[in-house]
């Protein structure tokens, strides 16, 4: 991991704390562990770099997972009929200390624009994301890179006795889910 950058880390921790309490939602293939965040801990994330700490991505509707596994098979080069069959889960999310990045003040204090919320280069998403984690931020709220909806990406290591995840349901998708458009 790279060195924080102790003036982000400032304004992020300056940044105001929200609950989130709500549903929210995940694709993943089957055999994962439904609320693991290792994957993201080991490979990296749009809000965490590789090799730092275990992220749970989640979608705030169906249709934000659905162009997400779509955008997944994209840039993996892959057919999206080839990653199936995956499982939708539904999350009853509970978080007493949320960065919201929807905010358009919250993206500018920090240094994000709309346009580095989609980028494909991660690098700025990541040290913000990296720099809530150290302030102590339990997860983050973000528009989806996909142009559609918004994202909750939980930091399990950062959640207090207050906060909790819990699978509701899920889902298989053995056929391909429709295709939202942004």
């Amino acid at each position: 991991m790279a060195s924080l950058d102790p003036s982000l880390i400032e304004r992020v921790d300056h940044r105001p704390r929200h609950t989130f309490d709500g549903d929210a939602y995940r694709h993943l293939g089957p055999g994962y562990d439904l609320l693991s965040g290792e994957g993201a801990r080991i490979h990296g994330g749009r809000w965490n770099p590789p090799g730092s700490f275990p992220a749970l991505y989640l979608g705030l509707s169906p249709d934000v997972v659905a162009a997400e596994f779509f955008r997944l098979a994209e840039r993996s080069a892959r057919q999206p009929q080839d990653l199936l069959p995956r499982r939708l889960c539904r999350y009853r999310v509970r978080l007493q200390d949320v960065l919201d990045l929807r905010e358009t003040e919250t993206r500018s204090a920090v240094g994000l624009t709309e346009t580095d919320l989609r980028a494909d280069d991660a690098t700025l998403c990541r040290s913000v994301g990296e720099a809530a984690h150290h302030v102590g931020f339990e997860g983050l709220l973000a528009p989806s890179a996909t142009r559609l909806g918004d994202v909750l990406v939980v930091f399990h290591d950062r959640m207090g006795a207050d906060s909790s995840i819990e699978l509701l349901d899920q889902e298989m998708w053995e056929s391909l889910p429709p295709r939202p458009i942004a």
